[in-house]
């Protein structure tokens, strides 16, 4: 249970920085307006034939920029969206793997009645067996003054 709680706050972190970080949203809208333009102006031929009105000029306008926003918001959502399922799953398995080199009081606290980290043990099993204490040693060999 504890688990499902750690994964479902730190998905609803990824997905709030998201949607508020400023640099994600640059770089998203960035793409977002260069294809949205692109897509927009590939549409002129068609635009110039369906529109038949007595001011022409402004319904042009109008139109180029309803497919404008529209093609900016198929693009932009879908991007935010898909950015924070990868980082979701990258955390979730991080966290999944923390919990399987935990020792076994520790990791059944953790893991114990959820509904997520068994659907994760099966891709944990697979692991070979890891000696903490040579894992520990070579770090701290890996340490300046060590020697």
């Amino acid at each position: 249970m504890l688990f499902d709680t750690i994964f479902v706050i730190s998905a609803a972190i990824i997905v709030a920085r998201n949607l508020f970080t400023k640099q994600n949203k640059i770089g998203v809208s960035l793409l977002a307006i260069g294809l949205s333009a692109l897509l927009t102006a590939s549409l002129t031929p068609y635009y110039v034939s369906f529109i038949r009105l007595p001011n022409q000029g402004l319904a042009t306008v109008v139109y180029y920029i309803v497919t404008y926003l529209l093609f900016y918001v198929l693009i932009a959502v879908p991007a935010i969206i898909l950015s924070s399922i990868i980082k979701i799953v990258i955390t979730v398995l991080l966290l999944g793997l923390v919990a399987h080199f935990l020792p076994v009081s520790l990791s059944v606290a953790l893991v114990g009645k959820s509904r997520v980290y068994p659907l994760m043990a099966p891709l944990f099993a697979r692991l070979p067996p890891i000696n903490v204490q040579a894992l520990g040693n070579w770090l701290r060999n890996l340490l300046p003054g060590s020697r």
